[in-house]
């Protein structure tokens, strides 16, 4: 009874082998198969990023109304995940870009927004964090949709200045680029920038732009050393988005804000920027300490943009230009410290990528 037990297992045995033996071929089969296919497999996922690169357009997946797209929500300090200011407002089927940041023009196709579509740049101000950006979509407006007119460039008083630099320091690519490619591919006229200059009074809102149902108007911020920034409100559809540019707390942006369905919103982390600022001098890095150490005055807190956030009556909080950058959501509360008790609405850290929408039907979707 014992052997005839032992030869069933031993059976049972051989069967399993076989069969994990067959398995293994069949695997092995698989990934021999999978190998000698890369190529082609390689060739097929290439094609579909670039079939996405190439035709997506954001605004076909939209809702009719206005819609932010975060395009840089960054600030100068070094982040891997996060560009250069740029904030992207779709009216409709128009695109206005506030701030052109490092890595703007990427982020936009990156986002389905062709530069190509952006009909109007407003800057807040010409730190350079907010305008490097724009050699790069001058270059990327012409070569992703032939556009042959000049980008107009909105700004405060020194914007003839900005704008002449940026065609100046890129005329001999723009040359180099219509010799290549030819006038009708590459028309001059494109890739060249066109400075529109905004004034404001001291208090209060002035209209820069009434188009195709869209109003878009400017109001100075307190950004201290850079005189004047401009804050930037947008309405469309019945719905509207506040962009405030790097701010300290504004009571004017607090009015202009009034009842706005969305407050997006530059941040500094005082606590963090305090332990950048000691790490510094504790490294020898007294430039960076001294920057650290100067710059919370003229930036805003999470508490600040709350505080605005909750005078003026928006509907929800979208925090922007983050000083510094976030390794992580795990780090989210960290740089609150507290500001969401501050608001009743919702208050979003926003990331590169991230699109808000208005729709004109109603409600707020992220």
């Amino acid at each position: 009874m014992a052997n005839k037990t032992e030869r069933s297992a031993n059976n049972q045995t051989k069967g399993l082998f076989r069969g994990i033996t067959y398995s293994g071929i069949v695997a092995l089969v698989c990934v021999l198969g999978i190998w000698l296919a890369k190529d082609n497999i390689a060739l097929f996922l290439f094609q579909q990023n670039i079939e996405k690169l190439v035709g997506w357009d954001l605004r076909d997946d939209l809702e009719e109304g206005l819609h932010v797209a975060f395009c840089g929500t960054g600030s100068p300090l070094p982040d891997p995940g996060r560009g250069g200011a740029c904030t992207a407002v779709i009216a409709g089927k128009q695109v206005f870009l506030f701030d052109a940041g490092e890595g703007s023009a990427e982020s936009l196709a990156l986002m389905g927004i062709l530069p190509s579509d952006v009909e109007k740049v407003f800057l807040t101000h010409f730190h350079s964090d907010h305008i490097n950006g724009l050699g790069a979509l001058a270059l990327q407006h012409v070569f992703r949709g032939g556009v042959s007119t000049p980008l107009p460039v909105y700004g405060g008083p020194g914007i003839e200045r900005v704008i002449a630099g940026f065609n100046e320091a890129y005329a001999m690519d723009h040359i180099y680029r219509v010799r290549h490619h030819g006038t009708e591919v590459a028309p001059a006229a494109g890739f060249e920038l066109l400075a529109m200059p905004i004034e404001t009074p001291t208090v209060g809102n002035v209209l820069v732009l009434d188009s195709e149902g869209v109003t878009i108007e400017a109001f100075r911020v307190n950004h201290i050393s850079v005189e004047p920034a401009y804050g930037y409100r947008v309405n469309y559809a019945g719905r509207s988005v506040v962009i405030s540019g790097d701010t300290a707390y504004s009571a004017n942006l607090a009015v202009a804000a009034k009842g706005a369905d969305l407050l997006v919103h530059e941040a500094l982390a005082p606590a963090l920027v305090s332990l950048l600022e000691s790490t510094s001098i504790r490294h020898n890095r007294t430039g960076l300490a001294t920057v650290m150490r100067d710059i919370p005055e003229y930036h805003a807190s999470p508490a600040d943009a709350a505080r605005t956030a909750t005078q003026a009556g928006v509907t929800a909080l979208a925090l922007t230009h983050l000083i510094p950058g976030l390794p992580g959501t795990f780090f989210d509360d960290l740089f609150l410290e507290g500001a969401e008790d501050s608001f009743d609405g919702p208050l979003w850290i926003m990331r590169d990528g991230d699109v808000i929408s208005l729709p004109s039907a109603g409600g707020i979707h992220f």
